[in-house]
């Protein structure tokens, strides 16, 4: 765990604090503003739910009368949901009662949680005001959340491995819970990872093992443990026969060249034509020394490498525009500007620039010539594209779940210009306003 390095100074507080206090107050005006409402929640046709296979004889659209309007199928699913709004700070500092009534739940896997919610009442105490929460295990305090996430996961809590494996084996017919049953006793606590990492359990939320003998390898349960995969067939699938998919020529795996994204229509800056420059392929992959933004901005990985952001092209195409290792560069296109050290690596194919995802603009990143703001991130010349088959939904592994099917971005069909920046020409936009920007009045109706 990410743990203070000291106490919070002053009146700093942790995240969790500062939103518990945001929601007391909420609570609190919200009895008198908002009281109760009913919404109408619509929720996509979403992988492990019944609704997954709701379009599964073909797509229709209810709006041109080619079908009947049915939640679930033709529609999203939808639910009225009553929200009392002065609630809101009782819900959000205890655990709520459906964990305990409806189970945990995970890939279409059910099992019951009633011993960690009485485990949770124990450990964390429970919520002592009449309301709402009265008699619930208590989430007022930081390590109490962090307690009831280890003790209702089966990565760190044994007993709940064991459940969650033996659900599956109701599933499959096949017995699994031998994938966690050396290690049923165990209960990952916040103190010991405090202490030291420890190796999590073998649990169904993945398709990998912990062992000492295998390496963890994505689909080794469903070869060797015979636990269908995810798809339309229950095997690794590589035809798709929905009908958009067979539309777009895409029922099988299929070659697309990039896109022209029109990034390159603007007319490039004069100051850029006469000067050596190259075109190239724009490509932001995950950071191999970071976890998303957390770790690449650290005091050692700073010293590791070149103190902050980086652009990496091949030797062969910075040898043809006189740029060497370290230098400052400038990539720029339609969507914008980044400005970065360049890396020259052998590794890198020609025609092609990669900066690693999540390097973001808060150290060392001077100004761009062309923007005349602070640098840029990786993502200041890339653009997001819709494209129609990530929207297929009710159809097996096609149907929508946070962070695994949706509509992505298209960022890999870039390409930018980039330049070397002189040393002399680096603009770290530290000059002090001047006197004339500093009384200009407010525009009308600005405060």
């Amino acid at each position: 765990p990410l743990c203070e390095a000291v106490s919070p100074g002053w009146e700093s507080r942790s995240d969790w604090q500062i939103f518990k206090t945001l929601s007391r107050r909420f609570s609190e005006l919200a009895e008198t503003h908002l009281g109760t409402r009913r919404d109408l929640v619509a929720t996509p046709l979403m992988h492990d739910a019944p609704s997954e296979l709701g379009q599964a004889l073909g797509v229709a659209d209810w709006r041109h009368g080619e079908c009947e309007p049915v939640p679930g199928k033709t529609l999203p699913d939808l639910k009225v949901v009553e929200r009392h709004f002065a609630d809101t700070y009782q819900k959000f500092t205890t655990l709520g009662p459906l964990i305990k009534r409806l189970g945990n739940h995970i890939k279409g896997i059910d099992w019951e949680t009633e011993e960690e919610y009485e485990f949770l009442k124990a450990l964390n105490g429970t919520e002592a005001a009449p309301g709402v929460g009265q008699g619930l295990p208590s989430l007022a305090e930081d390590m109490a959340v962090c307690e009831a996430v280890l003790s209702l996961a089966p990565e760190t809590n044994g007993e709940v491995a064991y459940k969650s494996w033996r659900a599956l084996e109701r599933k499959t017919g096949l017995a699994h819970t031998h994938l966690a049953a050396a290690r049923r006793d165990e209960r990952i606590r916040f103190r010991d990872i405090r202490a030291q990492p420890r190796k999590i359990i073998t649990a169904p939320t993945w398709s990998g093992i912990e062992s000492e003998e295998v390496s963890y390898t994505s689909g080794w349960t469903n070869i060797h443990e015979h636990i269908p995969f995810r798809t339309l067939t229950g095997r690794a699938q590589f035809y798709q026969d929905h009908a958009w998919m067979l539309e777009f020529g895409e029922g099988f795996c299929a070659y697309r060249p990039a896109l022209d994204m029109r990034s390159l229509d603007a007319e490039i800056p004069a100051r850029i034509q006469g000067r050596p420059h190259l075109v190239l392929n724009w490509i932001t992959p995950h950071s191999k020394w970071g976890i998303h933004s957390t770790y690449n901005d650290n005091q050692r990985m700073l010293n590791l490498s070149r103190g902050g952001p980086t652009v990496w092209i091949s030797e062969r195409d910075a040898a043809r525009v006189g740029i060497r290792d370290n230098d400052w560069v400038e990539a720029l296109n339609a969507n914008g500007a980044t400005v970065a050290r360049v890396i020259v690596s052998q590794r890198i194919p020609n025609g092609v620039a990669i900066m690693y995802h999540a390097q973001e603009k808060i150290i060392n990143v001077p100004g761009s010539p062309t923007t005349g703001k602070r640098g840029g991130i990786l993502n200041s010349v890339t653009r997001v594209v819709v494209k129609p088959t990530h929207m297929i939904g009710g159809y097996a592994q096609q149907a929508y779940g946070f962070n695994y099917y949706g509509t992505v971005g298209s960022q890999r069909d870039e390409h930018v210009i980039l330049h070397k920046i002189e040393d002399r020409d680096v603009d770290w936009l530290e000059r002090p306003l001047t006197p004339q920007r500093e009384a200009a009045p407010n525009p009308p109706g600005v405060e």
